[in-house]
């Protein structure tokens, strides 16, 4: 496999200083996230998040159902679009009791904790992995605490051009940081012992999505 070097990573990304100035404009200005109802996506209320896409756009997000026992967990697309995967539930960095676009996120699966691995279940970009020339989204990360011993757990929801949403990875918890910066998209990944799983990983090309309330789905099915 191809292997990159510290300065094409680099040049790979967008690097970003962050200010706390800017920070806290950007936040005061962020529209909330909807879900598929319309409604605000609400702090720590449970959520699906499933593909835009209809039919052959696959299902929800899950944990790595292969795990037995290896650490950390991979975050996947379930691969049936009629499989919702496992319930979210978004920690913004403002303490704010409604989710905003754009604004630093901890994204944690229900529940917080892994009995496979003994850590949480809230998600964290991995190290760059040289084998498949990808930067992993993984779970085990610490919730809120932001600051530059932190930077690698805060995500982002943002608008994907007026269809959905995109996760995207760009931190601006920790002032003097440099950071790479990019959308998160989809990406089969070959295990020689678990075979193709469709793994979270920054990417140039956003994977969309929507968002449905738990509740929802439950008072259906009732």
């Amino acid at each position: 496999m191809k292997t990159m070097s510290a300065t094409a990573l680099l040049l790979a990304f967008f690097l970003v200083f962050s200010t706390k100035s800017s920070f806290f404009v950007e936040v005061a200005n962020a529209a909330a996230v909807l879900d598929i109802d319309g409604n605000e996506v609400l702090t720590g209320v449970e959520y699906y998040v499933v593909s835009i896409i209809r039919g052959a756009g696959g299902g929800g997000l899950a944990l790595d159902e292969f795990g037995f026992g290896r650490c950390p967990l991979a975050v996947l697309q379930r691969t049936l679009d009629t499989d919702r995967g496992d319930p979210l539930t978004f920690w913004p960095v403002n303490n704010d009791s409604v989710v905003s676009q754009s604004t630093d996120l901890n994204i944690e699966f229900v529940p917080p904790f892994s009995a496979w691995c003994r850590s949480s279940n809230t998600w964290r970009l991995d190290n760059y992995d040289p084998s498949s020339g990808k930067w992993w989204v993984t779970t085990g990360a610490t919730k809120g605490q932001p600051g530059a011993n932190t930077l690698t757990n805060w995500f982002r929801i943002e608008n994907a051009s007026g269809n959905g949403y995109k996760f995207s990875f760009c931190p601006s918890v920790c002032e003097s940081c440099i950071s790479l910066c990019n959308d998160v998209g989809i990406y089969d990944d070959e295990d020689p012992e678990l075979g193709k799983r469709r793994r979270l990983a920054l990417s140039p090309q956003p994977w969309r999505f929507q968002l449905i309330k738990t509740s929802r789905v439950i008072e259906q099915v009732a």
